[in-house]
């Protein structure tokens, strides 16, 4: 069954396009409602079940994740990013115009975007999407959304079921700059989510990809061809390392 849902998520994925931050829905084990870079093709492997109970803030900390011989992977490489001088409609903007700060865009694209609330999924798709698609994909982001919740067992609107949350913790970067104005950045989110009733949390690895492009006096996300992302390992083991991953240290104003 849950080869069937992995099957009916990638097909989702291929339709559903848009932004929170430029980003598209992907229905992770069917179970999620997750906002991807936009015209990025999130790569994902089921993550270790977590043992405490996430915050409800999609901003905090995860704790680290040990390797299967019970020894944790301390990460070779770190990315310091900026964080936002600005802010519009509450989300942080204004990371500048360096290639880290376009890494900075699309960490918060997904930190802020990933979301079972559609009003915050929209919100994001129009903060970070390049503006001459911001409209259009606000709507896609609430459509996909309820598609989101209803293959989770959760009401496609309204207020969710007691319980029922999904947290999003991203947990690495990596950037390469083709030019000063063009940035191809993958993120690798950590996803906690439960449709509640009592349901157990499941945690759910991804990893998406985006070209971000600066207009308008900042980064922003922009539709393209499906890029392939790099494995998702979990922050603590070897495989984080090898897939070149980098730990993300931030600006402590955020």
């Amino acid at each position: 069954m849950t080869l069937d849902l992995q099957r009916a998520a990638a097909r989702r994925m291929r339709r559903l396009l848009f932004a929170a931050g430029g980003v598209i829905v992907v229905l992770a084990v069917a179970v999620i409602a997750l906002a991807a870079n936009h015209g990025g093709s999130p790569s994902a492997s089921p993550g270790p079940s977590s043992s405490a109970a996430p915050s409800s803030s999609a901003s905090a900390s995860p704790l680290p994740t040990q390797s299967s011989d019970g020894g944790y992977v301390a990460p070779k490489k770190w990315a310091v990013l900026p964080a936002g001088r600005g802010k519009k409609d509450g989300l942080p903007v204004q990371f500048g115009h360096t290639p880290e700060g376009a890494a900075a865009a699309a960490v918060a694209s997904v930190r802020y975007g990933w979301s079972w609330d559609p009003d915050a999924a929209a919100t994001a798709a129009a903060v970070y999407a390049v503006p001459s698609e911001a409209t259009s994909v606000q709507q896609e982001a609430r459509q996909s959304t309820t598609s989101s919740r209803l293959s989770a067992g959760v009401p496609g609107t309204g207020s969710l079921p007691s319980g029922a949350h999904m947290n999003v913790f991203v947990i690495g970067v990596q950037y390469t700059a083709s030019s000063a104005d063009s940035v191809t950045v993958s993120v690798l989110a950590r996803v906690v989510y439960t449709p509640g009733s009592g349901t157990a949390e499941k945690t759910q690895l991804l990893a998406t990809t985006n070209t971000y492009v600066w207009t308008a006096g900042d980064w922003h996300s922009k539709t393209g061809a499906p890029q392939t992302s790099p494995d998702p390992s979990d922050l603590g083991t070897d495989g984080f390392n090898t897939a070149g991953w980098s730990a993300i240290q931030e600006g402590d104003t955020r």
